[in-house]
């Protein structure tokens, strides 16, 4: 099991590296021949808008893996006793979990739609769902993590253990 999540979080990482390097690079490309040649892709726009959705919801997944999203610690640092505080982070993940699966849902009906009014992208003419992918995908990906994370402040709390925050580290 251990190998198969290690292979997950490299592939992972190697795509939103790899995407994030192509996009940059398409950008570089667009902005060259536009200014210096006087010439412009008409596809390189809208590819690069997709790309970029792409890009925030696999990043926005990998946050919630490193625990890279804002919090307000502020209020975790107010409460006393570690079961409290274990208590709130438990809650707060499980909200933020079904806020994913709720995002994921309206992501999934909306590609479908496009998928079956079979709607092409501007430039590009690839079926549009294609673009719409990522957020059911990646959001039932934040929502496994969320919901990951909200059971290991439960079993701090079980466990009696004193409060800490969790990261979904790979390991």
């Amino acid at each position: 099991m251990r190998s198969v999540k290690k292979i997950f979080n490299l592939m992972e990482e190697w795509t939103l590296t790899l995407v994030l390097l192509g996009l940059a690079l398409l950008t570089f490309v667009q902005v060259f021949c536009r200014y210096v040649l006087n010439f412009s892709f008409s596809w390189s726009e809208e590819l690069a808008r997709y790309l970029g959705v792409f890009i925030t919801f696999l990043g926005a997944a990998l946050g919630v893996k490193y625990g890279l999203h804002f919090s307000m610690d502020l209020i975790y640092e107010k409460i006393h006793g570690d079961r409290p505080r274990q208590g709130l982070q438990c809650l707060v993940h499980v909200l933020s979990g079904i806020l994913f699966l709720v995002v994921a849902w309206y992501g999934w009906e909306q590609t479908l739609k496009l998928r079956r009014f079979g709607v092409l992208t501007a430039a590009l003419e690839l079926p549009k769902y294609w673009a719409y992918l990522p957020v059911p995908v990646f959001s039932i990906v934040m929502a496994f993590r969320f919901f990951n994370l909200a059971v290991k402040y439960g079993l701090q709390i079980i466990r009696n253990e004193k409060f800490r925050f969790i990261k979904d580290e790979i390991n």
